[in-house]
């Protein structure tokens, strides 16, 4: 979902289904000048949000405040989820921002054997 096809009364962003398989994975460090929340539906992972490093399974919610970077760290099992981009206040930016070009390139994410102290 994004402005030109979602309802007029909405002020979502963006949403939609994002994956990143354990081999062969990649993803951008990078924020949004809105709040996004990811649903974890599938998979296990190692994320980072607003500075804090989290494990991830499916049933989970992460929570990016507008202006923190986020980014995918290593996957334990193909992870998949939705994502949502609240509304973007006035004046702001669409869409993934980056800190530098390095980091808009993208980069390849770790597949690890599940850590032993991986929360069930």
């Amino acid at each position: 979902m994004q402005e030109k096809n979602r309802p007029a009364w909405s002020g979502v962003t963006s949403a939609g289904i994002f994956r990143v398989p354990r081999e062969g994975g990649r993803f951008d460090c990078h924020y949004h000048d809105c709040h996004e929340y990811w649903l974890i539906f599938a998979g296990k992972a190692k994320i980072m949000s607003e500075g804090r490093e989290y494990y991830v399974k499916a049933g989970d919610i992460v929570c990016t405040k507008a202006g923190d970077e986020h980014d995918v760290l290593e996957v334990y099992e193909d992870l998949a989820g939705f994502w949502f981009e609240d509304a973007t206040p006035p004046g702001g930016r669409v869409g993934h921002l980056h800190r530098d070009p390095e980091k808009a390139k993208g980069h390849a994410v770790r597949a690890l054997p599940l850590p032993e102290d991986f929360p069930e």
